[in-house]
């Protein structure tokens, strides 16, 4: 098993490559919720250690040391370790399968069809095709990034389900969730299209 102290000398190692060898120190190492990465966070000396802010490397949030392997994924400045460690343990209960959005009412709710249509600034031919079971998977990702579209169509008043399916049924492949109608409803008229060619 890795040690606190392996994981950190990996870190500094990977960080010194091409440059100096004190130009690195270890901000923080941490373990994970789950015991199985050492979080580590390195900068330069002179910025951890003299705080001189303008010698701040950034690009990196962390890096997760594996405490069986050794093996480093980095993290990137643009999300968290946690945010980054939930996608990573969503995906493998996942065990291959694909996060599906897709409404959580068929054709036959009318009222839910006109609110859709009203939303969407469709046809109601659309929404209907939208809502039959061989169309209705509508988007597909990370399960995050769909909780937060799912919590955004709810404010609308559009019900929808996430759930794991084995194959993908012509949904849309998103990267990232939203707060944003607009975007979702941008997502959802692109399943349109697909739906209509």
């Amino acid at each position: 098993m890795i040690t606190a102290e392996d994981a950190q000398t990996i870190i500094l190692r990977l960080c010194h490559q091409g440059r100096e060898a004190n130009e690195f120190v270890i901000q923080s190492c941490v373990l994970s919720p789950r015991n199985d990465y050492w979080v580590v966070r390195a900068n330069s000396a002179d910025y951890v250690l003299r705080g001189m802010e303008e010698r701040c490397y950034v690009g990196v949030s962390a890096h997760l040391v594996d405490v069986f392997t050794g093996e480093v994924e980095t993290v990137g400045s643009g999300q968290g370790w946690q945010s980054y460690l939930v996608d990573k343990y969503d995906l493998i209960n996942a065990k291959g399968n694909h996060y599906i959005l897709s409404p959580a009412f068929d054709k036959r709710d009318k009222s839910a069809l006109i609110n859709l249509r009203q939303k969407l600034e469709c046809r109601l031919q659309d929404v209907i095709y939208m809502t039959s079971p061989d169309n209705n998977f509508w988007l597909a990702g990370r399960l995050s990034a769909l909780c937060e579209i799912k919590k955004t169509l709810e404010k609308a008043n559009i019900k929808v389900n996430i759930e794991l399916h084995s194959d993908l049924r012509g949904a849309v492949e998103i990267d990232n969730g939203t707060r944003y109608f607009d975007v979702v409803k941008k997502h959802l008229q692109n399943r349109i299209c697909r739906i209509l060619k």
